[in-house]
């Protein structure tokens, strides 16, 4: 059963652990990181940090990360080094979130918090001081010598321990010459035995009885490397030249290619997009994934026009191929295939049996169709209304569809992050994953950010064509469902606690107090005891915040014409402060670019101040902190500007409002208006743009000055689209 039961949000990141048992720890090539959090790490293989993300130092030398894991519920996140490390090594481990907000590629929870960067961190070297540094030798001797079976070439190592079979170190098939009487004979393949500590290379071209053979191996390095045979210690084998092989291949090889059978029950047939074709032959046919022949050797005619082939999948001892088809047939459609072989000769891409030998290539082939004419031709349809309409909590997004089978989740198969548009408020907010659950019928969503309870959401999708489409919303029959607009969604993220009363400021130093502007370096009109009281939020890479840096640059705001904060009552009138109010912290930016300074802009602030909020406000609109007025003098040339107001979210304001010369209120922070809001270091951030001499410049001139008194109110989004005109004293969303 479903349970919607909400929890509440989780907005705490994960913190990595530096004492105790659970501290950064490593052994061999192995460093384990572990995490406190409230709930599991991510382990959405599409959510992982890059192995760039990452700095280890051994003895202060880079040893670079070539696999990151995380453990959900362990909460750790384990690195795989290049190098394994030794006992009396010293070892560091740094750490760097790729943005200062959620991000897909980052360690985070499953709520989507991002855990912060961290510093050169020390790391507990758990290697033995009796670890193994002795590499693997390859045996030319006894039964265990290099030996060949028609495209099977075995090596046989000694070693104290396993082989490394981890499928990102095994060593590329280049670093192999293989010479069948004297000529080269390309490697298809490597493969791995870590107990039997054997390397098996597949040869381009099955060996015939009594050719003679040598390999050779180059180590790509002279040191340990990601991609080399190695022993599960990290040692590397060393390169070996020309080395005699043990043609074992019987005279009686098999060297009879694979026919395709066109008559009885094997014959090729169709059913919906799936077509098989069987083979006859006295092995089983070659199932190795690197020899699938490419989805462009075959031609599949539907009534004469091309079905294009999206996947081949081999069954070796069924001896069949099975192509899936971009569009499904209907029972009444003929159907044809051909092939054609990528080369007259064996090869690594083509439909071969285990000897290496070539099917031959075939003409235009009658397929029967068995697509029953009852088959299913109709497209899943999303739900919206009842319980299984559209509905979100945190980052997550449900879509469920109605429809008679299960839906399509072969992953080859699923709609692109970027064919869904999902709005918040008005904003978009990018997909990074699309899970499908085909017998729940359901499509889940993860968003880049979470959203919160008071935010409305919409989804759209658009169907990549107007057919059945391998990359789509399709049920197992291969219907696409249908494209939808902009739909909304149901939001069930609960609503935060209640903050606790913020504390009362600290005591203003010893000098000029709110109103005494004689100490104001950056003239904007604000002292700098109060700019420096700011609280300030995280920097850039996720520094740590400065006191002082309301927009989070790293510069203190006193010092910059262009920044400014102050302390403003929390009021619904405005500088009229009642008894006992709370106060809290605004701060502008000009010349904004996502609330950091454009060094192009050149423009300064003259003033910023809170003021009282009209006595007639329009229906509805509820203004926490009065008017925020300020007056921005723009650099020469300049005919406009834009702005960053950064507030305390708790207050629960949804855009920067502004009343336009005829009396009308607008919402500058909404896309029509090019603003938009954006959470920022635990602050919400208003960013708007005014022309001076425009509707929303008080002053109504164009003389290189904007003066703006607007309000960082809520609105109720409800009324959208309910008025049918807008008149003079009236708003406009």
């Amino acid at each position: 059963m479903t349970n919607n039961t909400p929890a509440p949000a989780d907005t705490t990141p994960p913190q990595l652990i530096i004492t105790g048992d659970s501290r950064p720890k490593v052994t061999g090539n192995q460093l384990v990181l572990s995490f406190s959090d409230t709930g599991n790490l991510d382990a959405d293989a599409g959510h992982k940090p890059a192995n760039g993300a990452f700095t280890v130092l051994v003895n202060g030398v880079a040893n670079a990360v070539t696999n990151v894991t995380v453990g959900a519920q362990a909460k750790t996140v384990t690195l795989t080094l290049t190098t394994a490390v030794t006992s009396d090594q010293t070892v560091t481990v740094a750490y760097a979130d790729p943005t200062t907000g959620n991000d897909a590629n980052a360690i985070q929870d499953a709520a989507g918090n991002d855990a912060p960067s961290f510093a050169a961190t020390e790391v507990t070297n758990n290697t033995s001081a009796s670890a193994d540094t002795t590499p693997p030798q390859l045996i030319i001797t006894g039964d265990s010598r290099p030996k060949i079976t028609g495209n099977q070439l075995v090596l046989s190592f000694s070693d104290t321990g396993n082989l490394d079979a981890d499928a990102a170190h095994k060593p590329a098939n280049g670093a192999f010459t293989v010479l069948v009487n004297g000529v080269a004979n390309a490697v298809t393949n490597v493969t791995v035995g870590a107990q039997a500590k054997t390397v098996t290379l597949t040869l381009s071209t099955a060996v015939t009885p009594g050719q003679t053979v040598t390999v050779a191996y180059a180590d790509p390095t002279t040191g340990n490397d990601a991609n080399a045979i190695q022993d599960a210690a990290g040692n590397d084998a060393p390169s070996f030249a020309a080395t005699a092989v043990t043609n074992n291949t019987s005279a009686s090889a098999d060297t009879t290619p694979p026919q395709l059978i066109i008559t009885g029950d094997s014959r090729p047939k169709v059913t919906g997009n799936q077509l098989v074709l069987s083979f006859s032959d006295t092995g089983n046919l070659d199932a190795d994934a690197t020899h699938t022949p490419a989805n462009s050797a075959f031609t599949v005619l539907v009534n004469g026009v091309a079905n294009a082939v999206t996947n081949v999948t081999v069954e070796p001892q069924a001896k069949t191929v099975t192509l899936t088809l971009t569009t499904a047939v209907t029972h009444d459609q003929t159907v044809t295939v051909a092939y054609a072989d990528p080369t007259t000769g064996n090869d690594a891409n083509a439909i071969q049996d285990a000897a290496g030998n070539d099917a031959p290539s075939f003409a235009a082939t009658e397929v029967t169709n068995n697509t029953s004419a009852s088959a299913d031709t109709t497209p899943p349809q999303l739900i919206i209304t009842g319980d299984s309409r559209p509905k979100i909590t945190g980052n997550q997004l449900v879509l469920s569809f109605s429809d008679t089978g299960n839906l399509d989740a072969d992953a080859t198969h699923k709609p692109a992050n970027g064919a869904f548009t999902v709005l918040v408020n008005g904003v978009a907010n990018a997909v990074t994953s699309v899970a499908i659950e085909p017998q729940a019928k359901t499509i889940t969503l993860t968003l880049t950010t979470a959203v919160t309870s008071d935010q409305t959401v919409t989804v759209a999708y658009a169907d990549p064509t107007t057919g059945n489409d391998a990359n789509a919303i399709q049920d197992a029959a291969g219907n696409d469902a249908a494209s939808l607009a902009a739909t909304a969604v149901t939001n069930n993220t609960p609503a935060p606690s209640p903050p606790p009363s913020p504390p009362s400021p600290p005591p203003a130093p010893s000098g000029p107090t709110d109103k005494d502007t004689r100490n104001d370096t950056d003239s904007d009109g604000i002292p700098d005891s109060t700019e420096n009281r700011t609280p300030g939020i995280p920097g850039p890479g996720g520094a740590a915040p400065v006191v002082g840096d309301g927009n989070g640059d790293g510069i203190q705001d006193s010092t910059q014409p262009a920044v400014a904060s102050a302390s403003v009552p929390v009021s619904p009138i405005g500088e009229s402060k009642p008894a006992g109010a709370a106060s809290t912290y605004v701060t502008l930016v000009t010349g904004s670019q996502d609330g950091k300074l454009d060094p192009d802009s050149g423009a300064r602030i003259t003033r910023l101040e809170q003021k009282n909020a009209p006595a007639q406000l329009p229906p509805g609109m509820e203004t926490p902190l009065g008017l925020i007025s300020f007056e921005a003098k723009l650099a020469t040339g300049r005919s406009s500007e834009t702005f960053s107001l950064y507030v305390d979210p708790a207050l629960g304001v949804n855009g920067y409002w502004a009343k336009d010369s005829t009396g009308t209120w607008t919402n500058l922070s909404s896309a029509p208006h090019g603003g938009k809001m954006a959470l920022e270091g635990g602050r919400l951030r208003l960013d708007l743009e005014i022309t001076d001499g425009g509707p929303f410049d008080a002053d109504g001139q164009a003389n290189g000055v904007i003066t703006a008194p607007g309000a960082a109110a809520q609105m109720p989004l409800s009324v959208v689209g309910q008025a049918s005109s807008v008149a003079h004293g009236e708003f406009w969303l």
